[in-house]
């Protein structure tokens, strides 16, 4: 599955290097990249190992956008095209029960249909209080490390946590301290209502 990722990926990059792709070879593409999805990840009768298989592919799609950052723009939306149609191939999936019999592995670390659902900025700001606190590997492991792996776990894309970092450094202090932990004390705050009513 690897090689011929990366081979699509490759002419997927060689086609967007001469210039902007037209409408008709994009959708081409798109159509391209679905048969190999369904070439490569579909298991006849094990949906739980077609998971783990579009996950694997969808991280893989992920890390390559992520080291060509720098790269074309078109070539970045459709990389972005790219993982959305697996993340669409990934929520099909949820209408069979045996997926969720147990949490799938990838690369060693667990993942699953958990979601953040309140703003990114509260878990960058959660992500920074476990590495300054060295809650996670003593606080050896680099800040975009981390940034990374829960933006993996739970499926948000903090690619630009630096930006969000610098908003959380620049708010007016709660209640004229030098305390910038918005969500932090907030999470506090609904920790200690739940203990007062244990």
């Amino acid at each position: 599955m690897e090689q011929e990722t990366e081979k699509f990926i490759r002419k997927v990059e060689q086609k967007f290097k001469g210039g902007q792709v037209s409408i008709t070879e994009f959708e081409r593409l798109i159509k391209e990249w679905g048969q190999l999805i369904a070439v490569s990840c579909y298991e006849q009768h094990n949906m739980k190992q077609t998971y783990l298989n579009l996950n694997h592919l969808k991280f893989t799609v992920q890390w390559f956008k992520q080291q060509n950052a720098d790269k074309s723009g078109h070539l970045q939306y459709f990389l972005d095209n790219m993982i959305q149609y697996i993340g669409v191939e990934l929520e099909s999936l949820t209408m069979y029960p045996e997926i969720a019999i147990e949490t799938p592995e990838v690369n060693g670390t667990q993942f699953n249909t958990m979601r953040w659902t309140t703003n990114k900025r509260s878990l960058i700001e959660l992500i920074c209080a476990l590495k300054e606190a060295g809650c996670i590997n003593k606080g050896t492991i680099p800040l975009q490390k981390l940034v990374e792996h829960f933006g993996a776990i739970f499926g948000v894309d903090l690619k630009n946590y630096h930006q969000e970092l610098y908003k959380i450094a620049a708010r007016k202090p709660q209640d004229n301290t030098d305390d910038r932990a918005y969500f932090l004390n907030a999470l506090a705050g609904k920790f200690n209502e739940k203990m007062l009513v244990l």
